[in-house]
């Protein structure tokens, strides 16, 4: 996937992403709900390719699935604590992200307290309310680290991590297909 996205020349998702899953607990959530959540105005939504739209922090695009909703964004602007305490009211929330210079994390938030922060690269360092428990899902991101080389930027492990927490996925060809897309306003 990351070699399809790194020849489109207008999309930067191969070096900066993040990646979110929000999940309620009983009623369902829908794009314009999360929308809210981020900040935003779901009056402005529209459709957009994501290779289509080139890097800015207040794009999002999002796909209802189910009675989750999936985000994605450049901008890690989600990992703030009130966002993540937005969006996870009544809800759980995985999300991972990284940038270009590998400053990476991957969240596990249920009503409105992250329960554990990690560092994709160092799955050891976690941290949160509980920061044990996701241990028994990050096999692959410590194989990953126990590597003769050390860690590497492996986002596409980072992102199976989630899909396993989650049971969605996001295949190269959903990044070409059109999407809900929103401009959310900048702090």
């Amino acid at each position: 996937m990351f070699e399809h996205l790194g020849t489109v020349d207008t999309c930067d998702f191969s070096e900066s992403m993040c990646w979110t899953v929000v999940r309620p607990h009983q009623a369902r959530l829908t794009i314009d709900d999360v929308i809210r959540r981020l900040g935003g105005n779901a009056a402005t939504v529209t459709t957009r390719r994501p290779v289509e739209v080139g890097y800015d922090d207040d794009a999002v695009f999002l796909e209802q699935r189910d009675d989750a909703v999936i985000t994605v964004r450049y901008s890690v602007n989600n990992d703030e604590e009130d966002v993540l305490q937005r969006l996870s009211q009544d809800a759980t929330v995985h999300e991972v992200f990284w940038v270009i210079n590998n400053f990476n994390r991957l969240y596990y938030a249920v009503d409105g307290v992250v329960v554990t922060e990690l560092d994709v690269l160092r799955p050891q360092e976690r941290w949160g309310a509980d920061p044990d428990a996701l241990a028994g899902h990050l096999d692959a991101l410590r194989d990953l680290r126990d590597r003769e080389h050390g860690p590497w930027p492996d986002w596409e492990t980072a992102m199976a991590t989630v899909e396993s927490l989650t049971g969605l996925r996001l295949d190269t060809d959903w990044f070409d297909r059109p999407q809900m897309f929103a401009m959310l306003s900048s702090r």
